[in-house]
C-alpha cells in the first residue's frame, strides 16, 4: 500500500542520509524500523509521509505518487506520529487529538474522545498540551493519529517515530499493544492498517512487529525480513558494533539484550606492582 523505491535524500547533496531504500509497508503487517542514531530512521518516515521530497526514486501511497495526493485524502489514508509533537499556542489535549479529523476534512462524534480513552488520557482532555509530560504527550498524540484511522474506509497506513521513548514500561507496552492491534481487523479498528514504527528498544521490536528493516550508520538497508531474522544478535552487531544476545524463556516475550563491545572485551585488571 505505501512503499518507497530505491529512494535516496540528503539535506546537502553532497552528503546523503539514505542511499537508494526500498521497502513497502502492507496491511496487517507491523514492521519496526531499527538503526543506529543518524541511519536516517526519522527521514525517512517524513520521505514517507509527505514531508520531504527524495533526490532519487519515489515513494507511492496505492500506487500513486504520495505527493500527488491533496492533504485530506492521504490524511484519510495516512497517520503520522512525530516524535515530539508541540504545538504553538494553548490547545488543550482534545484540541490536539482531533487535529487528525480535521487534516482528513471529516469528523465523528465522539471518536476523540474515545481515543484519548484508549491511551488513559479522558481526564486530561481539557487541560492545556503543554501541561502534560513528554510521555503522556506522546501518548496524546498516539490518540490523535487512533482518532485519524478509526473514521476513514478502506485501508490505511500509520507512521510512528519512536512513539513510546519518553513513557515508563507500563505505559509503553500498552500503547504497543494499541498500535499492534491496528493491524488487527477488528480490534481497534475495521480498517486494515499497514505499520511502520521506529524503536530504540529491541526486545519491544521483537515483542510486537512482524518484520523489521535495520538501516546501517551510511542510510543504507542492513536488513529486511521477518523480525527474528533480523534482530539476530550476529546482524545487530554487524551494525551497531557491539554484541547482542537474544533470551528467550517459556511462555515470556523474547528480550534483546545489548551485551557491550564487539569481540573479547578488554582485560580491565589493574596492573600489579
Amino acid at each position: 500500500m505505501l512503499s518507497a523505491d530505491s529512494i535516496t535524500f540528503g539535506f546537502r547533496r553532497d552528503r546523503p542520509v539514505l542511499r537508494e531504500v526500498s521497502l513497502a509497508v502492507s496491511p496487517g503487517r507491523v514492521t519496526a524500523l531499527v538503526g543506529p542514531n543518524g541511519s536516517g530512521k526519522t527521514t525517512l518516515l517524513r520521505l514517507l509521509a509527505g514531508l520531504l521530497s527524495p533526490l532519487g526514486g519515489g515513494v507511492r501511497l496505492e500506487g500513486r505518487p504520495v505527493a500527488a495526493w491533496i492533504p485530506a485524502e492521504r490524511a484519510r489514508r495516512l497517520a503520522y506520529v512525530p516524535q515530539r509533537s508541540g504545538v504553538a499556542f494553548g490547545y488543550s489535549v482534545i484540541d490536539v487529538t482531533r487535529f487528525g479529523l480535521v487534516e482528513a476534512g471529516r469528523g465523528e462524534s465522539g471518536s476523540a474522545e474515545r481515543a484519548l480513552e484508549r491511551v488513559g488520557l479522558i481526564d486530561r482532555a481539557h487541560e492545556p498540551f503543554g501541561h502534560l509530560s513528554i510521555g503522556q504527550q506522546q501518548r496524546a498524540s498516539l490518540a490523535r493519529a487512533l482518532a485519524q484511522i478509526r473514521v476513514g474506509s478502506g485501508p490505511a497506513v500509520l507512521l510512528a517515530d519512536e512513539p513510546v521513548s519518553a513513557m515508563d514500561p507500563r505505559h509503553a507496552v500498552a500503547s504497543l499493544g494499541l498500535i499492534r492491534g491496528l493491524a488487527e481487523p477488528g480490534r481497534e479498528t475495521d480498517r486494515h492498517v499497514g505499520v511502520l514504527v521506529v524503536l530504540h528498544d529491541l526486545s519491544l521490536a521483537a515483542r510486537f512487529a512482524d518484520d523489521a528493516v535495520l538501516l546501517d550508520e551510511s542510510g543504507r538497508i542492513a536488513h529486511v525480513g521477518p523480525v527474528g531474522d533480523v534482530l539476530e544478535p550476529a546482524r545487530l552487531e554487524s551494525v551497531f558494533g557491539i554484541g547482542f544476545a537474544r533470551v528467550e524463556a517459556a511462555e515470556t516475550p523474547p528480550a534483546i539484550v545489548p551485551l557491550g563491545r564487539a569481540g573479547p572485551e578488554p582485560d580491565r585488571r589493574l596492573p600489579g606492582p
